[in-house]
């Protein structure tokens, strides 16, 4: 059965958004971006309904869900899976994962690398399936849906990238222009996988996300003045 719910997140402000450079290799997230994750862990509305958080493994997607989620890992039971297929879109360092010894380093046993080390034993190349072409793109972000559908959880948390999170939620045309409008940094939107049976696992924004983002700022059609401009994911 596919989950009930996915939820995406978009990771907070990292040093390159500060600066405005994607060739800072892998970077930290930024004090603003911990206190937008810690503002997350207060008023996400999901957590007494969370089975799974997952995490692009490049730094500060791990760390916008070690922050963010801690109430969901607060008990010591749970643990972050690092989902290699969620990486950012573009081969530039920032968009780069840091090597498996590294994450395991600096992140120990709260993230679960398997899928690193096991199935996506490339997943630092940007090369095959993480390549930053259209097609290969298109490609992951299926393979991740079909991932996602696959599970036997119902509400699974993702955190992941601006520019790819369009990818997966299907908002991007065949040019590669964006379409939906910007996630901001931290920003949640649910989906729900519909039609049930897609071949590609299509998703499809829940009311409820759509609600809560209009009632908080600029809903799709007000942001699409900004499709297909260039932006620091």
């Amino acid at each position: 059965m596919a989950p009930r719910a996915v939820h995406f997140i978009r990771h907070a402000e990292g040093y390159h958004n500060l600066h405005e450079d994607e060739y800072i290799p892998d970077p930290d997230l930024t004090p603003k971006g911990k206190d937008q994750c810690k503002q997350v862990s207060t008023t996400f509305p999901f957590f007494d309904r969370v089975d799974l958080v997952c995490a692009s493994p490049i730094r500060r997607a791990i760390q916008t869900a070690l922050i963010s989620m801690e109430p969901y890992l607060q008990s010591g039971k749970h643990h972050i899976l690092a989902l290699p297929l969620a990486q950012e879109a573009t081969d530039k360092p920032a968009n780069t994962p840091s090597g498996i010894n590294k994450l395991k380093k600096e992140y120990g046993d709260v993230v679960d690398f398997h899928r690193c080390m096991e199935t996506y034993v490339d997943y630092d190349s940007k090369e095959g399936r993480f390549a930053p072409d259209g097609k290969s793109l298109h490609t992951r972000a299926i393979e991740l849906r079909r991932f996602l559908r696959d599970r036997d959880e119902q509400e699974v948390v993702i955190v992941s990238h601006g520019d790819f999170l369009h990818y997966i939620t299907g908002h991007v045309d065949e040019e590669g222009n964006q379409l939906g409008g910007w996630w901001d940094n931290t920003e949640c939107r649910s989906f729900r996988f519909f039609p049930v049976g897609h071949e590609e696992a299509l998703l499809q924004e829940t009311d409820e996300s759509v609600e809560l983002r209009n009632a908080s700022g600029p809903g799709m059609e007000a942001d699409s003045k900004n499709e297909g401009k260039a932006k620091t994911p």
